[in-house]
């Protein structure tokens, strides 16, 4: 019976010692992870961030998404983003521009930070942190 519960510790000290080597491998569980700008959920995330960036602004209008900066992501109860990116902004909503209604206006690049939540089962999108700033060299 002993030689049963030594070989019972033996086993559960390698499952240990194989998940903390992989948890080393992509950061600890539940800490953020870099994402690929190809990832759907986090381009749907990005839309979105966008878009409630721009509802309701009387200035500093979203047109573009220029460049991805940083993609992360974190497990926690649903998903969360953090997204750094370069964006083209615009005194000009998203629709006048599209449509050449300010073509006049002037444009310029901002830095923008996101940061949303999303809880597939509770049917909730959030934008937790989202503005932009002039953009540093």
């Amino acid at each position: 019976m002993a030689t049963f519960w030594k070989i019972c510790v033996v086993v559960i000290l390698a499952l240990f010692s194989q998940v903390f080597a992989q948890m080393g491998k992509r950061g600890p569980m539940g800490g953020w992870a870099d994402v690929s700008e190809n990832n759907q959920h986090v381009q749907n995330a990005l839309k979105f961030a966008k878009d409630e960036y721009n509802k309701d602004r009387k200035e500093d209008y979203i047109t573009e998404i220029s460049r991805i900066i940083r993609l992360r992501q974190q497990v926690v109860a649903g998903m969360k983003y953090s997204m750094e990116v370069e964006a083209m902004v615009s005194p000009c909503s998203e629709s006048e521009f599209t449509k050449g209604e300010c073509q006049d206006q002037q444009t310029s690049k901002k830095r923008c930070s996101f940061e949303v939540l999303i809880v597939v089962w509770e049917n909730r999108k959030e934008l937790r942190k989202g503005y932009c700033s002039s953009k540093r060299n």
